[in-house]
């Protein structure tokens, strides 16, 4: 338990380290975010309560969600990959350094084993629907963890050594990310709420603290992510 602790702590050192030992993984989630937040608040957003509710299906603000959200994904991967790949001695941009067998095999059984909870609810009850649901997230759950090792690189381990060992990996990967998602979305609302009604320079002040906060759920959660997997390879 005290070996969890500890990598936990390291997770938390590590993820904001990479503000400046890797800037442009931070700017993956940063900079889209900030954009978004320039195109806020030159229509108001921040005006009131009122306006920011209003405006808060603005095509104009909108355009620029779709960027933020795959700048988040791909900030939360690379921050992962970052560290599988400086483990490996490899360049974390360097896409062969992936384990892309384990990848796909985790990403396309995640997508087969979606799909009876898309299509049951239109031909069951949802009471079954419910049921069967739990039961495939619960029988799944190692595939995070499958998808991970595909992710920084790890090539020795495989599905059927995952379903053997890396339920307490997937649950540390959760559990990790998890901690320190929920605490920094809370801050990330926060802000939005203070913003309002505020003067322009507390506006702008906000929202650049708010995009750097977004960048620092986004590459905690990816090393929240690596550091969760390793834990298991390395001291159970």
């Amino acid at each position: 338990m005290g070996a969890v602790f500890k990598r936990f702590a390291e997770v938390l050192r590590d993820g904001i380290s990479l503000f400046w030992i890797a800037p442009l993984i931070a700017a993956l989630a940063v900079v889209p975010e900030f954009i978004q937040h320039v195109a806020e608040i030159n229509i108001g957003m921040f005006a009131s309560k009122e306006a920011f509710n209003s405006l808060a299906s603005d095509p104009r603000r909108m355009v620029w969600g779709v960027l933020k959200i795959v700048g988040l994904f791909l900030c939360i991967m690379a921050a992962a990959r970052f560290w599988g790949a400086r483990d490996r001695g490899q360049k974390w941009w360097d896409v062969r350094g992936l384990a892309w067998r384990n990848f796909w095999i985790a990403i396309v059984l995640l997508v087969i084993t979606a799909i009876p909870g898309l299509v049951l609810p239109s031909i069951t009850s949802k009471q079954v629907s419910d049921v069967v649901s739990i039961v495939i997230g619960i029988a799944t759950l190692p595939l995070l963890a499958l998808l991970i090792a595909g992710l920084i690189g790890d090539r020795d381990t495989g599905l059927a050594a995952i379903y053997r060992s890396g339920w307490l990996a997937t649950l540390r990967i959760l559990i990790f990310a998890a901690a320190v998602w929920v605490p920094l979305q809370w801050l990330h609302e926060l802000n939005h709420q203070w913003a309002m009604g505020q003067s322009a320079a507390a506006v702008w002040a906000l929202m650049v603290f708010d995009s750097l906060v977004v960048g620092a759920l986004a590459m905690l959660a990816g090393t929240a992510m690596h550091h969760g997997y390793v834990l298991r390879r390395t001291k159970e």
